[in-house]
């Protein structure tokens, strides 16, 4: 009993760890101000052509940390581009000049406690289903077992 006892704390203390990590979304931008702000901008088709230069052929939205937002343009600390092929790139914080006029849409990336709780919730009855599921009695050391396998000594 101490055993599966140690096992679910341990368990839980896993699910607890993964769900503070939490999850993000995309929503829509909280500030005009996004300055210091992960985002994801998508591209419009022009503005692929226009960035091509910048980030390569075909992109379909980039992802990263606005450095500054004037009104002409975002300079963006780029972490990753997708592109319209579903490619995705990941980046090391380049800066990059995208011109307002290529942005079809503005999304701010944060943190969602919804989504974080569910998965806490779903990860915590997996756990303890997956817990009870291999914590049955059994083995040499279980009452009235001989533990050798035979009819007794030899």
């Amino acid at each position: 009993m101490l055993d599966s006892n140690f096992r679910l704390i341990a368990a839980l203390t896993a699910c607890t760890a993964l769900g503070t990590t939490g999850c993000y979304g995309y929503y829509q931008p909280g500030t005009p101000d996004l300055a210091g702000h992960e985002v994801q901008l998508s591209i419009t088709d022009s503005g692929s052509v226009v960035l091509a230069s910048q980030v390569g052929w075909g992109i379909g939205a980039v992802d990263g940390k606005v450095i500054s937002d004037s009104d002409m343009r975002y300079q963006l600390a780029v972490t990753g581009i997708r592109r319209r092929d579903g490619q995705e790139s990941g980046w090391n914080g380049e800066p990059v000049n995208i011109p307002h006029t290529v942005v079809a849409t503005v999304m701010e990336r944060r943190f969602s406690r919804s989504r974080t709780t569910l998965f806490a919730a779903a990860t915590t009855m997996a756990i303890i289903a997956a817990t009870r599921a291999f914590a049955g009695a059994g083995g040499a050391n279980a009452p009235g077992g001989s533990g050798s396998g035979g009819s007794g000594p030899r």
